[in-house]
């Protein structure tokens, strides 16, 4: 069919929200580019900021030391100018943009002054600046930016004085140590010694209990996977807490035969140390769980195999806990560091509270039963479960020092303004859960068995190679593009795909980027419930399906595909020409069709929702199938 009547530009497409004001429509902008990565929505921001050049063509032009468009730092460009430079730096995608961004940050403090940039602002330039080898301009923005934070603040100064990035000689050792450890001073706590002449500065970390506390008994668990030496750097950190009543069981997660010395090393600094092994590879929760089983304390609490804790990091949650009976658990704030002890990750404050600092009383313990048999994100899950408890008390205090390490499961999984798709389905599936929970008021469920697909689904990249993990389809009939944005079409697609049919329908979930808004979409509970009562298999991007039908109910899923288009296999496409009306945009019919040709190397199908979308493309002169018909088997 042609479409000519109904096509917009897919760069028109994002602006459409333009009636907005400018800085409510630049930050909408920069939310999708962060949660993209799109070269459109960022080229749509670059025009918003009055880019003469797309986003790429200005990113070159400014790596030749071609000074920033004045039209990008007159007064009313300067919201879009500033969610360009986020966006830039934000999005990790090469040096080039790293420095770019920079740029454009420090043309608009020269242009306009400290008073432009709001407080985040500021610290994505002093952050920025910092990545991008940009020391010069950190040391100035210390100077002048009143609204820079004092954990961001402090922790810069101590990164421009690390010997790693300074050089060693270049500023003495106990004036770095002393910057490095200002915020422990700030808070009244002893700051922590670092040992200069370890490899890896992380590993130097070291303090002496300055007193001795006692109380009820203290499970430390330990998990670890074949663990380097910030194994015994984290053991020791436990070993030299100031509260002494502890025992420590170390989890060796099936490591295999060339860590038992590293193992047996950990376990001969102190009798307080068990070793606990696993027979298969699990993941730190399920290992988790295992020494639950074993645990003797009052009180359990989490340390990763290869952070280091505060000498009062315990003594200080005991008592808080203490103070306060009715709380099922608590945490702790922490310090993140790279392994050479810089904080600097773009976006975030260097300060946070520790989800693997969590303490729970063994009776909560018992209500709210172990860890979700999952390899990631189960500590974000078991934080908000024990909420249904009661409230968890946190220790503001900076009571250890996390270990920002390259690869891991957590940071592969998200970056400031981003989160996985897997991540967007976990935590969507957990809080349906417990929203559930909460309104039937059955305390017995939270203890319910949790084995990857009950009570709640989860992406089969947190299940790998657990013996639990149900496989993937490789073959479904229909699988559904869902809008995750509008349950309206999901709920409609539902009745018509699952109705009369024992096959299970395929739902990829997808984020229609013509309309989104600052906040990325969750998934709805239709589809959550659908996924329960086993009509619907979820898939994620990484599996690998062939599919009869795809159906894509709203064709700006495919106008502007959310990256990266999923490995999926297809014998056709139904695609919904959705005509505009008083409720309906525009749709960019022709630029969807083309991302199904290039994608799958046929034409779609052309079909209408319903009968009114029927009626209304007749008036036009087109005769279109209705889904529902070309279903039909």
């Amino acid at each position: 069919m042609s479409t000519t009547s109904v096509v917009r530009t897919v760069g028109g497409a994002l602006l459409a929200a333009g009636e907005a004001p400018l800085a409510e429509e630049a930050l909408r902008l920069r939310a999708l580019a962060l949660r993209s990565r799109h070269d459109t929505v960022v080229d749509a921001l670059a025009r918003r900021a009055g880019s003469p050049v797309p986003s790429s063509a200005l990113v070159a032009r400014l790596a030749t030391g071609v000074p920033v468009p004045a039209t990008l730092i007159t007064p009313d460009a300067l919201p879009a100018t500033l969610a360009l430079a986020t966006a830039l730096v934000g999005m990790q995608r090469s040096e080039a943009e790293l420095q770019a961004g920079v740029d454009l940050f420090e043309a608009v403090l020269t242009g306009h002054g400290p008073r432009a940039l709001s407080s985040h602002d500021q610290r994505h330039l002093a952050q920025g600046a910092f990545l991008a080898g940009r020391h010069d301009l950190v040391e100035h923005a210390l100077g002048v930016l009143p609204r820079l934070t004092d954990a961001v603040a402090s922790g810069l100064r101590a990164d421009l004085a690390n010997p790693v990035v300074a050089g060693p000689g270049v500023r003495a050792h106990p004036e770095w140590e002393q910057l490095f450890g200002a915020r422990f001073v700030a808070r009244e706590l002893a700051p922590p010694q670092v040992d200069p002449g370890q490899a890896c500065l992380f590993d130097g970390l070291h303090l002496s209990p300055s007193r001795s506390v006692d109380g009820p008994l203290v499970s430390v668990v330990v998990p670890a996977y074949r663990p380097d030496e910030g194994l015994i750097t984290s053991v020791r950190s436990i070993l030299a807490q100031s509260y002494g009543h502890l025992e420590v069981l170390l989890v060796d997660d099936c490591s295999g035969p060339a860590y038992d010395e590293l193992f047996a090393r950990a376990e001969s600094l102190d009798e307080r140390v068990r070793l606990v092994r696993q027979e298969r590879n699990g993941g730190s929760y399920l290992a988790r769980n295992a020494a639950l089983t074993q645990a003797r304390g009052e009180l359990v609490t989490t340390q990763d195999a290869d952070d280091w804790s505060h000498p009062e990091r315990i003594a200080a949650q005991v008592a808080l806990m203490a103070h306060y009976p009715e709380a099922p658990a608590s945490r702790s704030a922490a310090i993140r560091c790279r392994p050479d002890l810089t904080r600097q990750w773009f976006g975030y404050s260097p300060e946070r509270m520790n989800a693997s600092a969590l303490m729970v009383r063994r009776e909560a313990l018992d209500q709210v039963g172990g860890y979700d048999q999952i390899r990631k994100g189960a500590d974000s899950e078991m934080y908000e479960r024990l909420k249904l408890l009661g409230e968890v008390v946190d220790v503001a205090e900076p009571l250890a020092v996390t270990r920002l390490a390259a690869g891991s499961l957590s940071r592969a999984d998200f970056s400031f303004g981003r989160h996985s798709p897997d991540r967007v389905l976990f935590r969507s599936a957990f809080r349906d859960w417990h929203r559930r929970l909460a309104q039937d008021g059955d305390a017995h469920a939270l203890a319910g068995h949790r084995d990857g697909q009950e009570p709640y689904p989860v992406p089969r990249s947190f299940v790998r190679d657990l013996p639990h993990a149900a496989p993937a389809s490789e073959h479904l009939p229909v699988v559904l593009l869902a809008d995750l944005a509008d349950p309206v079409p999901v709920g409609m697609a539902l009745e018509q795909l699952t109705a009369g049919s024992e096959d299970r329908l395929g739902v990829l979930g997808r984020e229609d980027l013509s309309r989104a808004g600052v906040e990325g979409p969750s998934w709805d509970p239709l589809l959550l419930a659908a996924v329960r009562e086993g009509r619907v298999e979820v898939l994620v991007d990484g599996d690998v399906v062939h599919a009869d039908t795809l159906v894509a109910l709203e064709p700006s899923l495919l106008a502007l595909p959310a990256l990266p288009l999923p490995a999926l296999s297809v014998d056709r496409v139904l695609l919904a020409a959705v005509p505009p009306g008083p409720t309906e945009p525009v749709r960019d019919l022709e630029a969807a069709a083309a991302t199904v040709r290039e994608r799958w190397g046929v034409a779609p199908v052309w079909v209408a929702r319903d009968a009114a979308d029927q009626r209304a493309w007749a008036g036009e002169g087109w005769q279109l199938p209705l889904l529902a018909t070309e279903l039909r088997p």
